[in-house]
């Protein structure tokens, strides 16, 4: 039972960790994936960048972001046709992503097929917003008879672009928002915890499986919240010293009462060990 126990409360770790816990985009993990590749691009080396998006998409072939610099590459060696049929491809499996649309935008705007460009890009805004987007909208807008529309469009560019070079220019903004939802769904799942670790040192004949879930549990927590997981893990040892101490009590045998002590004590300082480890391997992958 306890063995089936850690082994849930790990997986269930690592299933949050991996699907939730992580707040960026589909695009954004895509591109991360593919990084080589778009290096590549971005570097006009677009002979090996198409082999590699070529490979990528043969191994993945819901790659959305793939498809989108598949669809560049063709772009750049002026064959619009294989770009588009790439471009609906990306679509069909994720038309979320903005840069699928603005890319499809501008070459029905090169085409002179402003009607079409313009949803394009009001997808393209729909999806992502960004100041590229307004600032091909505002020009599609021009075509079409429409100059208030397109006025404030290239408007809201300019603002949108301003803004970001005032970012570029200043330091990081630090967040001074300590407590946010983010952190208390981690409250949350670090109180679930800690009930599952006061379990198993009280019905553990043995130190190691307390120890074992301590020191993964204790890992998330870093994982999921580097700046503050040493938070969390002072109210998972807060949690399960008050649970310990007065609500299930020592053992009444002495032997029981020295295990659960070793279980305990060991356990309180493997979710401060743990916990600084899982912000290391967090700081570690983001950079």
């Amino acid at each position: 039972m306890l063995e089936l126990l850690t082994v849930l409360s790990f997986t269930g770790y690592i299933i949050y960790l991996k699907y939730y816990a992580d707040q960026r985009s589909t695009a954004e993990k895509q591109a991360d994936q593919l990084r080589e590749g778009i290096t590549l691009f971005e570097n006009d080396q677009f002979a090996a960048a198409l082999a590699y998006f070529n490979h990528a998409i043969e191994s993945q072939p819901k790659l959305g972001v793939a498809y989108l610099y598949r669809a560049r590459i063709y772009r750049k060696l002026g064959d619009t046709e294989a770009a588009l049929t790439n471009l609906d491809l990306a679509k069909s499996y994720d038309d979320t992503i903005a840069d699928l649309h603005l890319e499809t935008g501008q070459i029905h705007y090169e085409r002179g097929d402003y009607s079409t460009a313009f949803q394009d890009f009001d997808k393209a805004i729909f999806h992502g917003g960004s100041a590229e987007a307004y600032h091909w909208r505002g020009l599609t807008r021009q075509q079409t008879g429409q100059p208030t529309e397109a006025e404030q469009d290239l408007a809201k560019a300019d603002s949108m672009v301003a803004a970001a070079q005032v970012m570029l220019g200043t330091p990081a903004p630090v967040q001074t928002g300590f407590v946010n939802r983010s952190s208390l769904i981690h409250a949350g799942l670090t109180l679930v915890n800690a009930l599952v670790l006061l379990y198993v040192i009280k019905h553990s004949p043995v130190i190691h499986w307390p120890y074992l879930l301590a020191a993964f549990s204790a890992g998330a927590i870093g994982f999921a919240e580097p700046r503050k997981g040493w938070v969390l893990a002072m109210l998972q040892v807060l949690l399960i010293w008050i649970g310990y101490t007065f609500v299930v009590g020592p053992a009444e045998s002495s032997v029981d009462r020295e295990v659960e002590a070793f279980s305990l004590y060991g356990t309180l300082g493997l979710t401060f060990v743990g916990s600084f480890l899982g912000s290391i391997l967090k700081r570690a992958q983001a950079g």
